[in-house]
């Protein structure tokens, strides 16, 4: 069996560890998106279409449990919930977290950019690229801006769609012509005003992205993107410290040929991670997380279906 996965994502994370002192791990994991799912039956689901694609998909995700073995036996924090990604998981602790905690996102993931604020980084782990909350207004920072304002960037997805995760937007709309009509007309919904109060739209991409065609495209897109209209992550949400075990670790890594220094900085003071998996637990619990300030979304998009 291969094992090139165990070992990336634990020399990674012993990275990271290591880079930043002071701060204490917590690993998010994906399940299967039931609730993505059902808004567009195809989501992501092109990654997986060859004999070869599944094999592949079906071998990571076993790595994946033996990775998830290891850290329990090192005392690692990590987070799962059946039917919801890991960014549904980000996007509760995010909000929720207090405002004096320091969060940094180790991720090659740009949808999580949506979770930036003033104590919250984006950190790419492939480049270790920081992006902040003021970077969002530079266009070398962050691709397709610039970006006003969080809000801005994730209306700009909903109306390109994001490829990479084989969600469809406006037909000829990508990232950075979507931040563009946002910029010029203040939102999405004030150019369907402007198009439904008669006002003449230039230009056949702006007429599309105005008029009534791709409206429930978009608003399914926002659902799907939001993470504020997600729903409330489910009450077998799992928040797992495991137990340091030297010995249990040590024969994990030796039977798949990890060095054992690469995990010598994972071993996590109990005193250094029970507070924060107590606060996690306690975010992750509350059932009025929802910010229903923007759940209007749900009645449009029933209104266009």
């Amino acid at each position: 069996m291969a094992s090139g996965a165990i070992l990336g994502i634990v020399e990674k994370l012993a990275e990271l560890v290591a880079s930043h002192p002071g701060h204490v791990p917590i690993a998010l994991w994906d399940d299967r998106c039931k609730w993505r799912e059902a808004l567009l039956p195809s989501y992501k689901r092109y990654r997986w279409v060859t004999p070869e694609q599944v094999a592949f998909l079906e071998s990571y995700l076993r790595q994946v449990e033996i990775a998830r073995e290891l850290l329990r036996h090192l005392g690692v924090p990590q987070a799962i919930c059946p039917g919801f990604e890991a960014d549904d998981i980000v996007g509760v602790i995010c909000r929720r977290a207090d405002p004096t905690w320091l969060i940094k996102l180790a991720t090659t993931d740009s949808d999580w950019l949506q979770a930036l604020r003033s104590n919250v980084e984006w950190y790419s782990v492939a480049t270790g690229r920081i992006v902040t909350h003021e970077d969002l207004v530079n266009p070398d920072r962050v691709a397709g801006g610039p970006f006003a304002s969080v809000d801005h960037f994730i209306q700009a997805k909903a109306l390109a769609g994001d490829p990479s995760d084989g969600i469809p937007g406006v037909v000829g709309v990508g990232i950075k012509t979507a931040a563009t009509i946002i910029r010029d007309h203040g939102s999405v919904e004030a150019l369907w005003a402007k198009h439904d109060a008669g006002d003449r739209i230039k230009g056949v991409i702006l007429q599309r992205a105005a008029g009534h065609e791709y409206r429930a495209v978009y608003l399914r897109n926002l659902q799907m993107i939001d993470w504020r209209l997600a729903p409330v992550v489910g009450m077998d949400v799992q928040v797992d410290v495991g137990a340091t075990d030297e010995a249990a670790a040590s024969r994990v890594c030796n039977f798949w040929g990890i060095p054992a220094a690469t995990v010598r900085s994972l071993q996590l003071s109990p005193d250094a991670v029970q507070p924060l998996v107590s606060s996690v637990r306690e975010m992750l619990a509350d059932r009025d997380d929802r910010d229903w300030t923007h759940a209007s979304a749900h009645e449009r998009l029933a209104n266009c279906s």
